[in-house]
């Protein structure tokens, strides 16, 4: 069974919080190191600090709503693996709410990558606490909210749609 599906089958039989959600990925990925968008956000605002390299996991049409600043938009560790040979260079993963970029973390782990953290929350906690995203037009203060149901993670007013 597809991951997200398995996910959004599981979360609307028990509830989507975040408790849930952080819970659900400890119990699945439980090697995977996290990052939060506090420690991320601070790396960004280092004047002499290099960034990781920022991967969104998410599909190409919620990547073009928004997404972080120098993000590359690959949905799976195999197209990671592919585009960058050092398996020790910083990479942080991120998705709408952590659990598919958990998943990509978890592959990548799996292929020998030894420095790879999920954002906790990922971009919808980003977007919450109104921190920079941007867009092929510029900044942005909108995100994809997936469907309705993840949606409800994310303000109302930050939704790019009213999901069905």
């Amino acid at each position: 069974m597809n991951l997200v599906i398995f996910a959004s089958f599981f979360f609307r039989l028990f509830g989507v919080d975040w408790e849930s959600i952080d819970q659900r990925i400890a119990e699945e990925f439980p090697e995977v190191e996290s990052v939060s968008t506090q420690q991320l956000h601070s790396q960004y605002q280092a004047e002499f600090q290099s960034l990781p390299i920022i991967i969104d996991v998410r599909a190409a049409e919620e990547f073009a709503v928004s997404h972080l600043n120098q993000a590359l938009n690959i949905e799976t560790g195999a197209g990671v693996a592919a585009q960058f040979s050092d398996k020790s260079a910083p990479i942080i993963v991120y998705c709408s709410v952590g659990y598919r970029s958990a998943g990509v973390a978890a592959e990548l782990e799996s292929l020998g990558y030894s420095n790879v953290k999920n954002l906790q929350h990922s971009i919808f906690e980003w977007a919450n606490r109104d921190l920079p995203m941007e867009n092929a037009a510029g900044d942005t203060d909108l995100v994809h909210p997936f469907n309705r149901i993840w949606g409800t993670l994310v303000e109302p007013d930050l939704h790019s749609f009213q999901p069905e």
